[in-house]
């Protein structure tokens, strides 16, 4: 087994054992700290497989952000603070995740996810590099996604904001 297979287990193994203390724990600040984790490993992954800007990403983006959008959010919004899981939510999700895992073990077990042709010819990847042609693709092809991603993370950021203000603000203005 090379570096790279031994790396692949070892943050393969990690990203879910943080994932289920993420949905099992209790303690709301260990279940984000646990989510950070998970997002980390997954970026890890990325790195192992070869994908050196999607990890990147990962980190800047998940790990940073959206995890420091969450914790203003615990911290801000008074019924969060202390809160436990739902038993109901947690038992409703135990064959939801079931199912997905069900989904994920069949297509990566019958190579449904193999593909003849990716959205990066050869050509394209040996003149631009993974970067420039991710940035490429990004900002040509699939620019109005992009732009209705970042609409709806404005919206949500909005949202939290406008949550977290205290009766007394909002009454004021």
């Amino acid at each position: 087994m090379d570096l790279n297979a031994i790396s692949f287990w070892i943050f393969s193994t990690l990203a879910v054992l943080s994932a289920i203390y993420v949905v099992f724990g209790k303690n709301i600040i260990y279940t984000v700290l646990s989510l950070i984790s998970t997002l980390i490993m997954v970026s890890g992954l990325f790195f192992t497989m070869g994908a050196e800007l999607v990890g990147a990403l990962q980190i800047l983006i998940y790990a940073v952000a959206i995890v420091v959008f969450y914790v203003l959010v615990i911290s801000t919004v008074p019924q969060f603070k202390g809160r436990a899981t739902d038993g109901k939510y947690m038992l409703l999700s135990i064959p939801v995740g079931f199912i997905v895992f069900l989904e994920l073990a069949y297509v990566s077990i019958y190579g449904v996810w193999q593909s003849s042709t990716g959205i990066f010819d050869e050509k394209v990847l040996s003149e631009l590099g993974n970067a420039k042609a991710v940035g490429t693709m990004l900002f040509t092809k699939y620019l109005f996604p992009f732009e209705v991603a970042s609409l709806i993370l404005l919206v949500a950021m909005i949202g939290a904001i406008i949550l977290g203000r205290k009766k007394e603000d909002v009454q004021g203005v």
